[in-house]
């Protein structure tokens, strides 16, 4: 079996010579980047299925991996002797020969494609009236989706709204986007050309095989930094709903979110559009302490071959085991980024991006976002390390891999802060300056 297959209109793509599939979890579709070499030039038109808006698919190990449309066909045939061609030249600029000839290898299609979410990308929305009343946000979504027949592969909480307005004009994915943020998703094409729709890690528990330095890893970059790290977010918004009003719409409407995880006082305070419950401000708040954390933590990897030792193809949203002693890493990561990449040698790679999955869902049960069906695996690490002889300390390098220690901070409520404000003696205040003089235009006018 052929380790990747391309197809196109139906029909496999034979005489491809370098490949490169790139998918994330922070972008709503994947890219695809195909190079074909010519032997000769052609007299016709060469694989004229491969026209823009034409099917094309990517199958790693026999499994699909990619499902797209073609963005564009671009056609170059280089001049014989030209300088960074197969066939450069030696002679003179002047030969007049090599200057005017094609060379039998110059004559290359470089075709460029996206996931069949590209349309909600390139499309404004299409609601009639830019208003839905007490929706869910699966409803949202789907209904966003809904003139694209793209499918919906929800994998998170659903979330009862009082009201969802979209903005007349605006890109569906812009909408899609809003929804993730207020409710804490995160949204990305699947393999198969479905949108998903999750709160927590994308895959299943543990699907990813395990990736240990000596076994399966190429090459590895493993960074902390502390300039996403923060200590406490604090977030603010407002009651929504017809029967909250007035003190009733802003009275305890702030949560604060701890990191214990960081000894950076860092503190960040996030605006919260959505109708401003305790969960939902609590949610929000765990979810932006996620995304933070996760930047602050990253390992990039290369890995052997295209798919996995299981014989699946790597994928974006599944956790793995990751073991690195010399950077301290025995810990469960998810896999957030991936590049496939097949060169004209046919030398297959994979470059994965991993970060610690997110942690604490509403209501601190430490679940919610993923991190819970997690645990038994991430004990496994524990025991790994100790096996090691590696220690954590607070004043050493690593701090820990693990995803965030979240806790909500207790807040004063406002009737408090009332209270306190009044029992405060109050500052002097100062005399009220007296207004400048002004004198008439004409005063001191000579003339």
């Amino acid at each position: 079996m052929k380790p990747v297959v391309i197809t196109i209109g139906g029909s496999e793509l034979t005489i491809w010579t370098e490949m490169t599939l790139e998918r994330k979890k922070d972008d709503l579709t994947g890219n695809l980047s195909v190079t074909i070499f010519a032997g000769a030039i052609p007299a016709i038109p060469m694989v004229q299925a491969a026209k823009a808006g034409a099917e094309i698919l990517v199958y790693i190990a026999g499994q699909l991996a990619f499902t797209g449309k073609v963005d564009a066909r671009k056609g170059t045939g280089a001049k014989k002797g030209k300088e960074g061609t197969a066939h450069e030249s030696t002679e003179s600029k002047g030969d007049v020969k090599s200057s005017i000839n094609i060379g039998p290898n110059e004559y290359t299609i470089k075709l460029t494609a996206r996931g069949k979410t590209k349309d909600l990308i390139d499309s404004s929305h299409q609601h009639p009236t830019t208003n839905m009343m007490q929706p869910t946000t699966k409803e949202v979504v789907d209904k966003l989706v809904e003139p694209w027949n793209i499918q919906v592969e929800w994998k998170g909480e659903t979330i009862k709204l009082d009201k969802q307005r979209f903005r007349d004009g605006a890109r569906v994915v812009d909408e899609l986007h809003r929804v993730a943020l207020e409710n804490c998703y995160f949204m990305y094409e699947t393999r198969d050309g479905k949108l998903r729709v999750t709160d927590g890690v994308g895959g299943d528990t543990g699907s990813g095989d395990p990736l240990i330095l000596g076994e399966n890893i190429l090459t590895f970059s493993a960074e902390q930094s502390e300039d996403e790290a923060k200590s406490e977010i604090k977030v603010k918004g407002q009651r929504t709903k017809k029967d909250k009003w007035g003190k009733a719409a802003l009275k305890d409407t702030h949560k604060k979110i701890k990191n214990s995880s960081t000894k950076r006082k860092a503190k960040l305070t996030v605006q919260h559009y959505g109708d401003a419950t305790d969960k939902a401000l609590e949610r929000r708040g765990r979810f932006e302490m996620n995304k933070r954390n996760s930047k602050s933590k990253k390992i990039t990897l290369e890995v052997f071959h295209v798919q996995t030792p299981s014989g699946q193809p790597w994928d974006i949203g599944d956790t793995h085991y990751v073991e690195i002693p010399p950077e301290g890493i025995f810990d469960m990561f998810e896999c957030t980024e991936l590049t496939y990449h097949v060169n004209a040698e046919k030398e297959l790679k994979t470059s994965l991006t991993l970060t610690p999955p997110p942690s604490g869902g509403a209501g601190g049960s430490g679940g919610g976002f993923g991190l819970s069906s997690l645990t038994s695996m991430m004990g496994i690490g524990s025991a790994r390390r100790s096996q090691a002889g590696v220690t954590m300390s607070a004043d050493t390098y690593p701090d820990p891999w693990s995803p965030p220690m979240l806790s909500e901070m207790p807040l004063i409520t406002l009737v408090e802060e009332a209270a306190r404000a009044a029992t405060e003696p109050k500052q002097p205040e100062e005399p009220e300056k007296p207004p400048p003089l002004t004198l008439p235009y004409w005063f001191g006018d000579d003339s």
